[in-house]
């Protein structure tokens, strides 16, 4: 049919057929910008949602850290009250070793260890050891196996995995010296 055979009827009904594809072409359009707008949205929503829990556990860690380490000044000024009474207990006659008021002495100082303790606080091995450097503090070296700590000068201590006070120590340096000084020795005679 050609136009000039139709109808108003029917050409009215080809344009809102018309209009309407294009109109649907148009709102599926719309409607694929407003889905990418909306995966945007999404995305940035999760995004600040990631940040903030990440914010959340570090500011938890934080708060954790200073509650474990705050103390540290703390622990720190006993330290040298537990090597006072380690010293004083060395040094005791045996005679005064039984005495009553030496046994409450001894109850205090173990009642301050297991205070420390609690706290986290503990003591660094040294003696027999592997020198680290990282735990211990090496105040001079002798003759004997080479790197590993003769003997403790000062015990170190931790809290929980924090180095508070390196142990002061004596280190080998191995035997090649006696060998040395003895050849020296045979030589000079």
């Amino acid at each position: 049919m050609s136009e000039e055979g139709l109808t108003n009827d029917e050409i009215g009904e080809a344009d809102v057929e018309q209009a309407s594809v294009e109109d649907i072409e148009t709102l599926q359009q719309a409607l694929a910008e407003q889905k990418k707008g909306a995966e945007k949205y999404l995305a940035n929503w999760q995004r600040a949602q990631a940040d903030l829990a990440n914010y959340k556990k570090h500011v938890g860690q934080e708060k954790q850290e200073i509650l474990d380490f705050g103390n540290s000044t703390l622990i720190l000024s006993l330290l040298p009250v537990v090597d006072d009474f380690e010293r004083a207990f060395k040094s005791l006659p045996s005679e005064l070793a039984e005495v009553n008021w030496i046994e409450g002495i001894k109850i205090i100082y173990n009642n301050l260890k297991a205070a420390l303790k609690k706290a986290g606080v503990t003591e660094i091995e040294a003696k027999g050891e592997r020198f680290d450097p990282h735990l211990h503090e090496a105040t001079m070296s002798q003759v004997g196996e080479e790197g590993v700590v003769l003997e403790e000068i000062q015990k170190g201590y931790r809290l929980k995995d924090r180095v508070l006070r390196p142990s002061l120590v004596v280190v080998g340096r191995g035997k090649e010296e006696i060998e040395e000084e003895s050849h020296g020795e045979s030589s000079r005679d």
